[in-house]
């Protein structure tokens, strides 16, 4: 516990020590001792590292109490030398992204199950509420394990359909595992349905990071992904681009086109479709829906809606004269983020009240007079 919240010493550098002088070789307690009376043991410690690790071995009386104090809650601690208790999905999905202590309250062999997370934002839509119960119940089928950050929206009804199917499932915390009070699924946590985790301090309370971070462990534990709703940025959002530069396959589900999220934004990025059932849109399909109609996107990055955007453009188009304007200067106009350029270009592109003219290696975006004033963007 000391070592794996030692300050000033990322968890990789750490997974570094443990696999060149811990492992095979001694204890972390005996190489602690090593190092407590100046011995580097032949690692390369920068001074600042050198630091954090000799100020978290003067707190392991403490952490020795709290280990204790832990335990009479019936709290399990499990360390990533522990070759049969830690997950190895884990392992092999976060490399050595993986917390060095997973702090378990239930069934801790649930972490060594099959498993499925569903994933969401907090304020999602029915759609998405029903889509989240249709996969968490095709998973409890498959005898799959439901991992959910135990969040409101989709998080919450992950959990609430497993344990409705008679299934099991993992929650993973944003906080440490001793600030968890909730009495709620107890009755589940004791039967062994439930098991509560948290690979932060024992006594770290909530946080907006800690819970935008969470979400790698979410995605490590898992053997598939469900994304059943996202905005442009967020825990979501970065969980799944995180996950999909892992490598990782994220099944998202494909927005309706009166719907307002990210959605098919993450499957323009590369995450896989799926539809309401949570079955796999292979790259035929989806090129024969695209060819009619392209993928309904919801830009929430900024706080105008795709046709307040275009009107807006409509009149700065007016004053130009005839000049046309680029995504760079709608950018300007409208004080965004320079991250929504590629997002603008396709609003842009999309609208029949413009047309598009390349010149140079610019796009310039000019009135369309053949365009009834009350056409709709999308139909």
């Amino acid at each position: 516990m000391a070592f794996a919240h030692a300050k000033r010493f990322t968890n990789r550098r750490k997974m570094d020590f443990l696999i060149e002088i811990v492992h095979a070789k001694e204890t972390i307690g005996d190489a602690l001792k090593k190092i407590k009376s100046g011995d580097k043991l032949g690692f390369t410690f920068s001074d600042i590292e050198w630091d954090g690790i000799q100020e978290a071995i003067v707190e392991i009386p403490n952490y020795s109490f709290l280990a204790e104090e832990l335990t009479n809650q019936g709290i399990v601690i499990v360390s990533v030398m522990e070759k049969y208790a830690y997950p190895g999905i884990l392992k092999e999905n976060l490399k050595k992204d993986a917390p060095i202590v997973i702090y378990t309250k239930g069934n801790a062999d649930l972490l060594n199950k099959k498993s499925i997370a569903i994933v969401g934002s907090r304020n999602s839509s029915k759609t998405s509420l029903d889509f989240t119960d249709r996969i968490a119940k095709k998973g409890v089928r498959k005898q799959s394990v439901i991992i959910s950050g135990f969040a409101k929206g989709v998080d919450k009804q992950a959990l609430d359909s497993a344990l409705k199917y008679h299934g099991q499932s993992i929650i993973v915390l944003p906080q440490g595992i001793d600030t968890y009070k909730t009495q709620t699924y107890y009755p589940e946590v004791i039967k062994g349905d439930v098991l509560v985790i948290s690979t932060y301090h024992p006594k770290a309370p909530w946080s907006v990071g800690l819970a935008m971070d969470r979400n790698k462990t979410i995605y490590g534990l898992a053997e598939e992904i469900y994304v059943a709703e996202s905005a442009d940025k967020g825990g979501t959002w970065e969980g799944v681009i995180n996950g999909l530069k892992r490598g990782r396959k994220v099944f998202v589900r494909m927005a309706f086109s009166n719907e307002k999220n990210a959605n098919n934004i993450l499957i323009n990025e590369g995450a896989t479709p799926v539809d309401f059932d949570g079955i796999e849109i292979r790259q035929e399909e989806l090129e024969k829906i695209t060819a009619s109609e392209p993928l309904h996107e919801y830009h929430s990055a900024t706080s105008l809606s795709d046709k307040e955007i275009v009107e807006k453009i409509i009149v700065e188009l007016k004053s130009k004269h005839g000049k046309g304007i680029t995504v760079n200067e709608v950018i300007q106009v409208l004080q965004l983020d320079e991250k929504t350029a590629k997002k603008l270009n396709r609003i842009l592109s999309a609208s029949s009240k413009l047309k598009k003219e390349k010149k140079g290696r610019y796009n310039y975006f000019h009135l369309s007079s053949s365009t009834p004033e009350q056409s709709s963007m999308f139909s």
